[in-house]
């Protein structure tokens, strides 16, 4: 089982880095943070036994130091060279080691560890180790270690000062009307920027670690008292049964704790950008941050939510009703205008207009292929493009775009390959594809759109039908912890559609999600 901390309530826990595997039916096994030897759990902590785990690293530095230059009170310093700041270490605990009289008082080495406990190094943040997997956790993740090897204990101070990203505008949600701040890389600036739009006492960021190897440290933030707790409970529990050795990836954290494995519809919400993230928070949901990765999650996920854009609620509600409206009438538009392409030109004629159909029947004249076949090798043609935009450096990748949308498509009707009505089908479709503010949910959109294009080339309309009724089954068996995925379509019995197609006047949401459960239903008077 996971030992969880709560930075919320003693902010001292909040960096400890260690855990206790899960008993196993077949027998209690207990592993700790770091890999270690057999017989390395019975080390005494002292400065051979940590010479012997981490002294062949040669970023690993120890340090012998007589305080007051007294050569019989002696102490090691051990520290990770990249993970410290050299100068916090050489003004808060070298300095007073070596310089402070007080030390000089005292000749015992307990009396010189509570005096240093109580204030006398001038660092607050330090804590006093006497088992050698906590300080071996401690100095890994960026602290320096005065080690006591005749009292077998060590004090850490934090005195993290590697370098990390700036915090810039985000780059995958483009901003119009708002914040342009951004989570980054280091978990303990995320948290900040956090507390900062959140100030409630109430406010918990519990950290746990996920990853053998890797000791991760992902962090569940909610609000006690608000939030559902059967829902933090999930959620704590689902982590606790991630067992893998690294956890470096998105996909690593959200295919363990996801519902369901086999569908292409994201279950979790990804966002890097922190308003976002709070104001989800604030609806009673739970979030999830991840050291080493620059977004984090949100969790229940629903199709609501997914749809949903930050600056719906920076513009009038108006405007924003009238966005958001187009935009699921885009979803539906670049899910099933290709499939309705193919089924009305090809088996069903009847419904076009004539002097339309007469227009199509001209541009496609000289075309060797049917209908269909343009059709699909036009949206497979689409997505190679977009894939090879994606990799290539982003100025190459701009220019390839517009080569591939302008050039190649002209040439492919001027060649008579194509039909230009296919062209324009599918430019649409894309296009209208790109609107969805989520982009999972986009790339499910994509791929649902070629199997529900492969059933109108076998069954036209029918075909087409058939696709849709098996995509809104598929979205009435998906759950994302315990939430219906269609909420609040199908769950809120007309209670929370103040947020949903339309967005009405905020004066008008004066409750949070019925589906969420939350304690506090309540949002304004």
């Amino acid at each position: 089982m996971f030992k969880w901390h709560s930075a919320a309530n003693n902010p001292s826990k909040g960096d400890d880095m260690f855990f206790k595997q899960r008993n196993k039916k077949n027998g209690p096994q207990e592993t700790t943070t770091c890999e270690q030897k057999p017989d390395e759990k019975n080390l005494k902590l002292t400065t051979e036994a940590l010479r012997s785990v981490l002294g062949e690293n040669s970023d690993v530095t120890f340090k012998e130091i007589y305080i007051n230059s007294n050569k019989d009170l002696r102490t090691t310093l051990l520290y990770v060279e990249g993970m410290i700041n050299t100068k916090t270490v050489n003004d808060d605990i070298l300095k007073p080691l070596i310089q402070e009289s007080k030390l000089s008082e005292d000749r015992s080495l307990k009396g010189l560890i509570k005096l240093i406990e109580y204030g006398t190094v001038y660092h607050a943040a330090h804590k006093t180790r006497t088992a050698i997997n906590d300080c071996i956790n401690d100095v890994i993740n960026g602290s320096a270690a005065l080690i006591f090897d005749s009292e077998s204990k060590a004090i850490t101070f934090d005195v993290k000062g590697f370098e990390k990203r700036a915090i810039t505008e985000p780059t995958s949600e483009n901003v119009q009307k708002g914040a342009k701040d951004v989570f980054v890389e280091t978990l303990r600036v995320n948290t900040a920027t956090i507390r900062r739009r959140i100030k409630t006492p109430k406010l918990r960021i519990v950290q746990t670690i996920v990853g053998r190897q890797s000791m991760t440290a992902v962090a569940v933030v909610y609000i006690d008292g608000l939030t559902n707790n059967h829902l933090v409970d999930e959620v704590k529990k689902r982590l606790d049964n991630i067992q893998i050795d690294e956890l470096n990836s998105p996909g690593h954290i959200e295919e363990y704790i996801s519902d369901s494995r086999t569908t292409m519809f994201p279950q979790i919400a990804a966002t890097e950008r922190p308003d976002r993230f709070c104001s989800n928070i604030v609806s009673g949901m739970v979030g999830l941050i991840i050291d080493g990765l620059p977004t984090a999650y949100i969790v229940p996920a629903t199709i609501n939510q997914l749809m949903q854009a930050p600056e719906d609620y920076a513009h009038n509600y108006i405007v924003s009703s009238f966005v958001r409206s187009s935009r699921y009438f885009l979803m539906f538009l670049t899910l099933f205008f290709p499939g309705i392409y193919i089924s009305v030109a090809t088996f069903h004629h009847e419904m076009i207009p004539k002097d339309l159909a007469l227009s199509i029947v001209a541009a496609k004249e000289g075309v060797p292929f049917p209908t269909f076949i343009e059709v699909l090798a036009m949206l497979f043609a689409f997505e190679i493009l977009l894939e090879a935009g994606l990799r290539l450096p982003k100025t190459i990748g701009q220019a390839l775009s517009i080569v591939g949308a302008l050039i190649l498509g002209e040439a492919a009707v001027a060649a008579k390959i194509v039909s230009p009505s296919v062209v324009i089908v599918v430019a649409i479709t894309g296009i209208a594809g790109f609107t969805m503010p989520n982009l999972d949910f986009s790339n499910a959109l994509r791929l649902w759109r070629l199997i529900i294009a492969v059933l109108s080339c076998i069954a036209g309309l029918f075909g087409l039908t058939i696709g849709s009724l098996i995509l809104l089954f598929h979205y009435c068996t998906l759950e994302s912890f315990g939430v219906p995925y269609l909420s609040p379509f199908v769950t809120a019995d007309g209670k929370s559609w103040a947020d949903t197609v339309f967005r009405l006047p905020l004066f008008l949401h004066k409750k949070r999600p019925e589906e969420l459960h939350v304690t506090n239903k309540r949002r304004q008077k």
